[in-house]
């Protein structure tokens, strides 16, 4: 099943979503809020974060694992996109932005969503002083639910 939320805001991210379960198992759906970054200044020389939601609802309690993809060559490479401009960004699993919320590969880590109805806040920040053309930024990141 693929799921997609349009946001708002002059930076977004788009979230989609793969499931991946037994037969007769739990039936879930998944929503999210997306990360909104809001304005970016190409010349502040601190990174711009933002915060999104992803919510797993199940009609019986489950042991799940979320997986985020990067859209590029690992699930490390995050760019959003204005026509051919790039801002590149990073995912996290912890508001301190220490541990990078991937598929499990190089270095990156899934993250774990225990009972029938489960939020996770997803902490993004974008690079500090990149330059970019003015105008809106997107990216669509597929999840990958297990269980």
């Amino acid at each position: 099943m693929t799921w997609a939320r349009s946001l708002g805001g002059a930076l977004a991210l788009l979230f989609g979503c793969v499931e991946s379960r037994p037969a007769l198992a739990a039936s879930c759906s998944v929503s999210s809020s997306g990360v909104s970054f809001g304005a970016y200044d190409p010349v502040d020389a601190a990174d711009t974060r933002g915060t999104g939601m992803i919510r797993l609802s199940c009609d019986q309690s489950v042991n799940a694992t979320v997986a985020l993809n990067g859209g590029g060559a690992s699930s490390l490479d995050h760019v959003m996109r204005n026509g051919t401009s790039e801002l590149a960004y990073d995912l996290y699993v912890d508001a301190q932005r220490a541990g990078v919320w991937g598929d499990g590969t190089g270095g990156s880590q899934t993250v774990s969503f225990n009972g029938t109805i489960v939020d996770r806040s997803v902490y993004g920040a974008i690079r500090a002083r990149q330059r970019v053309t003015a105008g809106s930024y997107t990216d669509v990141i597929t999840l990958t639910v297990t269980y």
